[in-house]
């Protein structure tokens, strides 16, 4: 029997979903995408599809007065309700948390996190397949508090809220896995430069491509378990 495709909704552009793209393929995953900023609607039918990931974007999850976010909002209740595994990532993770009745604001000192830093796991679950503080790639300036009844899986000293599950099979990562050569070159090399490269907390250009260099394999890696994991609680 063939898999159902996994449905990647993003908010800047089609490669938003980056390497959780590329390794839903190698597991015989089709992958859909739909630009939710561009107007592609969201599904009727989730039924149809073996899971969905939303991605990060320049917007904020407060931002109730963008049709798009409040209607994502809104549909997302529906998948979580409907135990169907659902996946958050950055702006996509602070939306669950939203769904879920918990705050995102920005950091209290102003703080930002743009780049590679490192995350630790939390308690004895397994979910988050994480067993040693990994290195993992950031970019925001919010962060989601924790739900009501949802299990906090990571922390990490500036943002200690970097990762929940709630139910059956919902998930929210406050850093972005999904970062590999591509997005990265998109995000940093583009004119004029990003401004948030200038913000507190902030990894220079350089600093930022040497650790990529360093760090991704063993991020990918964690990501193919974790993906893994995730898809199979919806089966």
């Amino acid at each position: 029997m063939s898999k159902k495709p996994v449905l990647m909704l993003t908010h800047v552009s089609a490669r938003d979903s980056g390497q959780i793209a590329v390794i839903l393929g190698a597991l015989g995953y089709s992958v859909e995408t739909r630009r939710v900023n561009k107007g592609d609607p969201l599904p009727e039918d989730i039924e149809n599809y073996a899971g969905f990931a939303s991605f990060g974007g320049p917007q904020s999850a407060n931002d109730d007065h963008v049709d798009y976010i409040r209607a994502e909002i809104d549909w997302m209740g529906r998948v979580l309700a409907a135990d169907k595994p659902l996946l958050g990532l950055c702006l996509g993770g602070q939306l669950i948390a939203r769904v879920l009745g918990a705050r995102v604001a920005p950091h209290s000192e102003g703080l930002y996190e743009f780049g590679y830093f490192p995350i630790m796991p939390l308690g004895e679950s397994e979910d988050l397949k994480m067993a040693a503080p990994l290195q993992v790639f950031h970019r925001h300036g919010e962060a989601f508090e924790l739900p009501v009844g949802a299990q906090h899986l990571a922390t990490r000293e500036t943002y200690p809220n970097q990762a929940f599950r709630y139910g059956a099979a919902g998930f929210a990562l406050q850093f972005h896995p999904e970062v590999n050569d591509a997005v990265l070159n998109s995000w940093l090399n583009c004119q004029p430069p990003p401004v948030d490269l200038g913000y507190p907390g902030a990894q220079s250009a350089a600093e930022q491509f040497s650790a990529h260099a360093t760090n991704q394999e063993a991020m990918h890696r964690w990501l193919h378990n974790f993906l893994l994991h995730w898809l199979s609680l919806g089966l």
